[in-house]
Protein backbone atom coordinates (compact mmCIF):
# COMPACT_ATOMS: atom_id res chain seq x y z
CA UNK A 1 0.00 0.00 0.00
CA UNK A 2 3.10 2.23 1.07
CA UNK A 3 4.64 1.55 -2.40
CA UNK A 4 1.18 2.68 -4.17
CA UNK A 5 1.40 6.07 -2.30
CA UNK A 6 4.42 6.55 -3.20
CA UNK A 7 4.01 5.75 -6.55
CA UNK A 8 1.54 8.10 -6.76
CA UNK A 9 3.17 10.99 -4.91
CA UNK A 10 6.03 10.95 -7.38
CA UNK A 11 3.84 11.06 -9.78
CA UNK A 12 1.82 13.55 -9.16
CA UNK A 13 5.39 15.92 -8.92
CA UNK A 14 5.95 15.07 -12.74
CA UNK A 15 4.26 17.82 -14.99
CA UNK A 16 2.31 16.81 -17.26
CA UNK A 17 3.00 17.38 -21.17
CA UNK A 18 1.35 20.15 -22.84
CA UNK A 19 2.30 18.88 -26.14
CA UNK A 20 4.83 21.75 -26.79
CA UNK A 21 8.24 21.73 -27.29
CA UNK A 22 9.80 22.98 -24.02
CA UNK A 23 11.92 26.47 -24.21
CA UNK A 24 15.25 26.07 -23.39
CA UNK A 25 17.07 29.26 -22.53
CA UNK A 26 20.07 29.04 -24.53
CA UNK A 27 22.08 32.84 -23.25
CA UNK A 28 23.86 35.39 -25.27
CA UNK A 29 25.80 33.35 -26.58
CA UNK A 30 23.83 31.36 -29.20
CA UNK A 31 21.38 34.41 -29.39
CA UNK A 32 24.08 36.46 -30.99
CA UNK A 33 25.07 33.71 -33.57
CA UNK A 34 21.53 33.66 -34.07
CA UNK A 35 21.65 37.32 -34.78
CA UNK A 36 24.09 37.34 -36.87
CA UNK A 37 23.04 34.30 -38.90
CA UNK A 38 19.92 36.22 -39.77
CA UNK A 39 21.77 39.28 -40.96
CA UNK A 40 23.53 37.08 -42.70
CA UNK A 41 20.96 35.49 -44.39
CA UNK A 42 19.27 38.99 -45.17
CA UNK A 43 21.86 40.25 -46.88
CA UNK A 44 22.47 37.16 -49.08
CA UNK A 45 19.20 37.52 -50.46
CA UNK A 46 18.65 41.16 -51.04
CA UNK A 47 21.96 41.33 -52.79
CA UNK A 48 20.30 38.61 -54.84
CA UNK A 49 17.13 40.85 -55.56
CA UNK A 50 18.88 44.26 -55.83
CA UNK A 51 21.97 42.81 -57.80
CA UNK A 52 20.54 42.76 -61.46
CA UNK A 53 20.81 46.65 -61.02
CA UNK A 54 23.72 48.28 -62.88
CA UNK A 55 24.22 51.63 -61.83
CA UNK A 56 27.23 54.63 -62.53
CA UNK A 57 28.79 55.76 -59.93
CA UNK A 58 31.03 59.02 -60.65
CA UNK A 59 33.93 61.61 -59.26
CA UNK A 60 31.68 63.56 -58.07
CA UNK A 61 30.44 61.40 -55.41
CA UNK A 62 31.13 62.78 -51.97
CA UNK A 63 33.85 61.44 -49.63
CA UNK A 64 34.15 58.17 -51.95
CA UNK A 65 34.92 60.62 -55.31
CA UNK A 66 38.79 59.89 -55.11
CA UNK A 67 38.68 56.68 -54.51
CA UNK A 68 35.87 56.30 -57.70
CA UNK A 69 38.42 58.10 -59.83
CA UNK A 70 41.47 56.18 -59.40
CA UNK A 71 38.89 53.02 -60.11
CA UNK A 72 37.93 54.75 -63.20
CA UNK A 73 42.01 55.56 -63.66
CA UNK A 74 42.66 51.63 -63.16
CA UNK A 75 40.03 50.55 -65.71
CA UNK A 76 41.13 53.26 -68.08
CA UNK A 77 44.90 52.36 -68.01
CA UNK A 78 44.21 48.26 -68.16
CA UNK A 79 40.93 48.99 -70.94
CA UNK A 80 41.34 51.93 -72.86
CA UNK A 81 37.78 51.33 -74.79
CA UNK A 82 36.35 51.76 -71.35
CA UNK A 83 38.38 54.59 -70.28
CA UNK A 84 35.97 57.63 -68.62
CA UNK A 85 35.43 58.96 -65.25
CA UNK A 86 32.61 56.69 -64.12
CA UNK A 87 32.50 53.60 -63.45
CA UNK A 88 29.35 51.17 -63.61
CA UNK A 89 29.12 48.82 -60.54
CA UNK A 90 26.83 45.90 -60.01
CA UNK A 91 23.72 46.87 -57.01
CA UNK A 92 25.06 43.94 -54.95
CA UNK A 93 27.89 46.14 -53.70
CA UNK A 94 25.27 47.63 -51.43
CA UNK A 95 24.50 44.91 -49.29
CA UNK A 96 26.97 41.96 -50.10
CA UNK A 97 30.39 42.89 -48.67
CA UNK A 98 28.56 43.06 -45.45
CA UNK A 99 28.23 39.08 -45.41
CA UNK A 100 31.94 38.58 -45.52
CA UNK A 101 32.33 40.86 -42.82
CA UNK A 102 29.51 38.63 -40.81
CA UNK A 103 31.32 35.28 -41.52
CA UNK A 104 34.92 36.19 -40.32
CA UNK A 105 33.12 37.39 -37.00
CA UNK A 106 30.70 34.29 -36.69
CA UNK A 107 34.49 32.58 -38.10
CA UNK A 108 36.31 34.01 -34.80
CA UNK A 109 33.78 33.36 -32.72
CA UNK A 110 32.25 30.57 -33.24
CA UNK A 111 34.88 28.15 -35.26
CA UNK A 112 34.78 27.02 -39.04
CA UNK A 113 31.89 24.59 -38.63
CA UNK A 114 28.93 26.79 -37.44
CA UNK A 115 30.20 29.53 -40.34
CA UNK A 116 30.07 27.14 -42.53
CA UNK A 117 26.37 26.19 -41.04
CA UNK A 118 25.63 29.78 -42.06
CA UNK A 119 26.25 29.77 -45.27
CA UNK A 120 24.59 26.58 -46.10
CA UNK A 121 21.47 28.48 -44.38
CA UNK A 122 21.88 31.11 -46.31
CA UNK A 123 22.20 28.91 -49.90
CA UNK A 124 19.02 26.96 -48.70
CA UNK A 125 17.21 30.49 -47.97
CA UNK A 126 17.87 31.94 -51.51
CA UNK A 127 16.87 28.64 -53.30
CA UNK A 128 13.87 29.00 -51.57
CA UNK A 129 13.06 32.66 -52.36
CA UNK A 130 13.84 31.59 -56.61
CA UNK A 131 11.68 29.13 -56.07
CA UNK A 132 9.08 31.85 -54.48
CA UNK A 133 9.79 34.47 -57.06
CA UNK A 134 9.13 31.32 -60.02
CA UNK A 135 5.85 30.56 -59.09
CA UNK A 136 4.84 34.84 -58.14
CA UNK A 137 6.02 35.23 -61.67
CA UNK A 138 3.51 32.57 -63.51
CA UNK A 139 1.07 34.07 -61.82
CA UNK A 140 -1.71 35.26 -64.01
CA UNK A 141 -1.99 39.58 -63.25
CA UNK A 142 -5.53 40.52 -62.46
CA UNK A 143 -6.83 43.19 -65.27
CA UNK A 144 -6.99 45.55 -61.96
CA UNK A 145 -3.64 45.89 -61.62
CA UNK A 146 -2.32 48.76 -63.73
CA UNK A 147 1.41 51.23 -63.33
CA UNK A 148 -0.08 54.19 -61.99
CA UNK A 149 0.67 57.51 -63.83
CA UNK A 150 3.70 58.53 -62.22
CA UNK A 151 5.18 55.96 -64.43
CA UNK A 152 2.72 54.83 -67.18
CA UNK A 153 4.49 57.70 -69.80
CA UNK A 154 7.82 55.15 -70.35
CA UNK A 155 5.45 52.11 -71.72
CA UNK A 156 4.38 52.17 -75.58
CA UNK A 157 1.11 53.94 -76.41
CA UNK A 158 -1.08 50.51 -76.99
CA UNK A 159 -0.22 49.48 -73.44
CA UNK A 160 -1.99 52.95 -72.04
CA UNK A 161 -5.54 53.86 -70.61
CA UNK A 162 -6.95 56.79 -70.53
CA UNK A 163 -9.57 57.36 -67.13
CA UNK A 164 -12.77 59.67 -67.07
CA UNK A 165 -10.78 62.10 -65.20
CA UNK A 166 -8.50 62.00 -67.80
CA UNK A 167 -5.77 60.25 -65.56
CA UNK A 168 -2.76 57.86 -67.82
CA UNK A 169 -2.17 54.54 -66.82
CA UNK A 170 -0.91 51.55 -68.53
CA UNK A 171 -2.36 48.35 -68.70
CA UNK A 172 -1.67 44.77 -66.12
CA UNK A 173 -0.24 43.61 -69.07
CA UNK A 174 2.70 46.51 -68.75
CA UNK A 175 2.68 45.59 -65.29
CA UNK A 176 3.09 42.32 -65.86
CA UNK A 177 5.82 42.69 -68.30
CA UNK A 178 7.81 44.91 -65.90
CA UNK A 179 7.37 41.99 -62.72
CA UNK A 180 8.71 39.91 -65.11
CA UNK A 181 11.58 42.23 -66.19
CA UNK A 182 12.63 42.95 -62.46
CA UNK A 183 12.48 39.52 -61.59
CA UNK A 184 13.60 37.08 -64.51
CA UNK A 185 17.41 37.87 -63.98
CA UNK A 186 17.53 37.02 -60.24
CA UNK A 187 17.31 33.09 -62.14
CA UNK A 188 20.29 33.32 -63.75
CA UNK A 189 21.81 35.73 -60.94
CA UNK A 190 21.16 33.58 -58.41
CA UNK A 191 22.89 30.80 -60.49
CA UNK A 192 25.87 32.82 -60.81
CA UNK A 193 25.23 34.04 -57.48
CA UNK A 194 25.53 30.95 -55.27
CA UNK A 195 27.91 28.96 -57.74
CA UNK A 196 29.97 32.50 -56.26
CA UNK A 197 28.81 32.60 -52.85
CA UNK A 198 29.62 28.75 -52.26
CA UNK A 199 33.09 28.98 -53.53
CA UNK A 200 33.67 32.32 -51.95
CA UNK A 201 32.19 31.90 -48.82
CA UNK A 202 33.95 28.22 -48.07
CA UNK A 203 37.52 30.12 -49.36
CA UNK A 204 36.45 32.62 -47.13
CA UNK A 205 35.90 30.47 -44.06
CA UNK A 206 38.87 27.99 -44.76
CA UNK A 207 41.64 31.16 -45.37
CA UNK A 208 40.52 32.72 -42.38
CA UNK A 209 41.38 29.70 -39.97
CA UNK A 210 44.30 29.00 -42.28
CA UNK A 211 46.01 32.74 -41.02
CA UNK A 212 44.23 31.81 -37.79
CA UNK A 213 46.61 28.84 -37.18
CA UNK A 214 49.46 30.80 -39.03
CA UNK A 215 49.58 33.79 -36.77
CA UNK A 216 48.65 31.44 -33.42
CA UNK A 217 45.49 33.32 -32.88
CA UNK A 218 47.02 36.86 -32.98
CA UNK A 219 46.55 39.37 -36.04
CA UNK A 220 43.07 39.36 -36.78
CA UNK A 221 42.93 42.15 -38.98
CA UNK A 222 45.53 40.30 -41.18
CA UNK A 223 43.53 36.74 -41.34
CA UNK A 224 40.15 39.20 -42.08
CA UNK A 225 41.98 40.84 -45.34
CA UNK A 226 43.61 38.06 -46.34
CA UNK A 227 40.66 36.21 -46.24
CA UNK A 228 38.31 38.78 -47.91
CA UNK A 229 40.67 39.59 -50.86
CA UNK A 230 40.84 36.20 -52.16
CA UNK A 231 37.48 35.22 -51.35
CA UNK A 232 35.89 38.34 -53.18
CA UNK A 233 38.45 37.98 -56.33
CA UNK A 234 36.72 34.36 -56.74
CA UNK A 235 33.18 36.12 -56.10
CA UNK A 236 33.82 38.99 -57.90
CA UNK A 237 35.02 36.71 -61.36
CA UNK A 238 32.63 34.06 -61.12
CA UNK A 239 29.12 35.89 -60.33
CA UNK A 240 29.88 38.78 -63.09
CA UNK A 241 31.33 36.56 -65.19
CA UNK A 242 28.05 34.66 -65.49
CA UNK A 243 25.34 37.49 -64.80
CA UNK A 244 27.30 40.06 -67.51
CA UNK A 245 28.27 37.48 -70.18
CA UNK A 246 24.89 35.09 -70.24
CA UNK A 247 22.29 37.36 -69.20
CA UNK A 248 23.16 40.39 -70.21
CA UNK A 249 25.19 39.58 -73.08
CA UNK A 250 28.16 42.38 -72.69
CA UNK A 251 31.43 42.02 -74.34
CA UNK A 252 34.49 40.50 -72.34
CA UNK A 253 36.18 44.30 -72.64
CA UNK A 254 33.00 45.53 -70.84
CA UNK A 255 32.89 42.42 -68.35
CA UNK A 256 36.05 42.69 -66.83
CA UNK A 257 35.76 46.64 -66.24
CA UNK A 258 32.91 45.81 -64.45
CA UNK A 259 34.93 43.10 -62.35
CA UNK A 260 37.88 45.37 -61.75
CA UNK A 261 35.88 48.00 -60.95
CA UNK A 262 33.81 45.91 -57.95
CA UNK A 263 36.57 44.02 -56.79
CA UNK A 264 38.76 46.96 -56.42
CA UNK A 265 35.84 49.08 -54.47
CA UNK A 266 35.06 45.76 -52.46
CA UNK A 267 38.96 45.46 -51.42
CA UNK A 268 38.77 49.08 -50.33
CA UNK A 269 35.33 48.07 -48.39
CA UNK A 270 37.39 45.54 -46.84
CA UNK A 271 39.71 47.46 -45.40
CA UNK A 272 37.33 50.08 -44.12
CA UNK A 273 35.52 47.26 -42.28
CA UNK A 274 38.39 46.24 -40.37
CA UNK A 275 37.44 47.96 -37.43
CA UNK A 276 33.94 46.70 -37.79
CA UNK A 277 35.33 43.35 -37.32
CA UNK A 278 37.24 43.77 -34.30
CA UNK A 279 33.74 45.34 -32.60
CA UNK A 280 31.73 42.50 -34.04
CA UNK A 281 34.08 40.10 -32.20
CA UNK A 282 34.43 42.29 -28.94
CA UNK A 283 30.29 42.39 -28.52
CA UNK A 284 30.14 39.15 -29.21
CA UNK A 285 32.58 38.17 -26.47
CA UNK A 286 31.66 40.54 -24.08
CA UNK A 287 28.01 39.54 -24.48
CA UNK A 288 28.68 36.37 -23.56
CA UNK A 289 31.24 36.91 -21.01
CA UNK A 290 28.01 38.88 -18.95
CA UNK A 291 25.92 36.34 -19.58
CA UNK A 292 27.66 33.86 -17.74
CA UNK A 293 28.79 36.34 -14.91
Amino acid sequence: MESKLSAAASESKVPKSSGHVEHVEQGAYEAIYHILAVLFVAMLMLTNIIGTKLFVVSPDLPFLGPVIGWIASIVGTLFPDQAGSAITLTAGIVTYPLTFLITDIVSETYGRRRADRMVWLGFGASLTMLGVLEVARRLTPSPFWQVPSAFADVFRPDLLTVAADGTVTASAEASQAAYLFTFNAPGTLLFASMTAYVVAQLIDNRLFHFCRRLTGGKALWFRNNVSTMFSQLADTIIVNGIFLHFYWKLEWPEIWAVIIAVYVLKGCIALVDTPLCYVGVWWAARATRRNRS
